[in-house]
């Protein structure tokens, strides 16, 4: 998610996803004999926030009870374990589900198997977060983050191993078991969407007033990018993905874009870039059909996401027109109801 971060601690809040799937088991062998599992089938389907109860963790002497999960998207789910005894401290644990999960490529990763299930593990120099991969033979699972923070800050006193290693559990009974939970999303939901497809880099280009864009979309998982190449850690460009999330946790001014409600928030530097974020309320959900078990509550809707950062603006305002413009071009294919 390159372009949500750094645009403040509503968007920050929001960008950093996390997510577990899984269901609340112990410890299995890595040992265990190489007996068949059920096939994934389809993970598009799957529940992202289906696998997965706060019991998981409730042998963690570091973490509290107010566990939240949340969607974050289609594939991704947000789950976030508070710190007893830190204030806004927490682990936080994401992953995405995929049809081909490559095992991690960091040097220090360890492979195991657990019969017909290969997992691999890692973990960064500091030990600030730990990574995990668990996949099937034909390369269907998911990809596994976990990290501490408080507020917005790497915890590095803080073991978030634990946390990884719970989720891989879950994750190894969920296939085992083939006990997997799925939604059957309607027509007018963005699921299932070519939202890669609905822009090309060309069309792109043209709206941001830039060339010599490169286009680094990941279709599967809905988020779509395109930028340039100056050094920076955030580079000139543009990007659409899909959110799940209350938007009322939004900023910005009151817009209609193809129709839909959105928000238009500009956040251009004083020095002259231009940067814009406009969310797009493209469907409510009454109920939400997954496990949605957030207690912060709200609405729950989904949002086309859009942000342009240019690396001049000539004239107040550019940086929206041109997210404007991708934004319509992303939903020229959608109606509202």
């Amino acid at each position: 998610m390159f372009y949500r971060r750094r645009i403040g601690r509503t968007m920050a809040s929001i960008a950093t996803l996390f997510f577990v799937a899984g269901i609340a088991v112990g410890c299995d062998s890595d040992t265990d004999s190489p007996a068949a599992v059920p096939p994934i089938g389809d993970v598009t389907t799957l529940d992202p926030c289906g696998f997965i109860t706060p019991t998981t963790f409730t042998d963690l002497k570091t973490v509290g009870a107010a566990i939240t999960i949340e969607p974050a998207d289609f594939v991704r789910c947000n789950l976030n374990l508070p710190l007893i005894g830190q204030d806004q401290g927490r682990i936080a644990v994401w992953t995405i589900l995929g049809p081909h999960t490559a095992d991690l490529a960091s040097s220090d990763a360890v492979s195991t198997d657990r019969g017909p299930i290969h997992i691999t593990k890692g973990t960064s120099e500091n030990g600030a977060w730990c990574d995990a991969t668990v996949r099937l033979a034909d390369g269907a699972g998911v990809l596994l983050h976990a990290s501490a923070d408080q507020n917005g800050r790497k915890l590095t006193d803080v073991d978030p191993c634990p946390a990884r290693d719970r989720a891989v559990d879950a994750i190894v009974a969920t296939m085992k078991s083939g006990a997997y939970k799925r939604i059957a999303y309607p027509s007018d939901s963005l699921h299932g969407y070519d939202l890669c497809g609905s822009i090309s880099l060309s069309e792109v280009e043209t709206a941001v007033n830039l060339t010599d864009l490169t286009d680094k979309s990941t279709p599967a998982q809905q988020n779509c990018q395109w930028r340039g190449s100056d050094g920076s850690d955030t580079p000139p460009g543009a990007m659409v993905s899909v959110m799940i999330s209350d938007p009322n946790l939004f900023m910005g001014k009151r817009s209609t874009i193809n129709g839909f409600p959105s928000r238009v928030w500009d956040i251009s530097q004083t020095s002259g870039s231009g940067r814009c974020v406009i969310t797009t309320t493209t469907k409510r959900w009454d109920t939400w059909p997954g496990q949605y078990r957030s207690n912060s509550g709200g609405t729950i809707s989904e949002l086309l996401y859009t942000q342009v950062i240019l690396p001049t603006q000539s004239e107040s305002g550019q940086a929206c027109r041109a997210a404007t413009s991708v934004a319509t071009q992303a939903l020229s294919h959608r109606s509202p109801n």
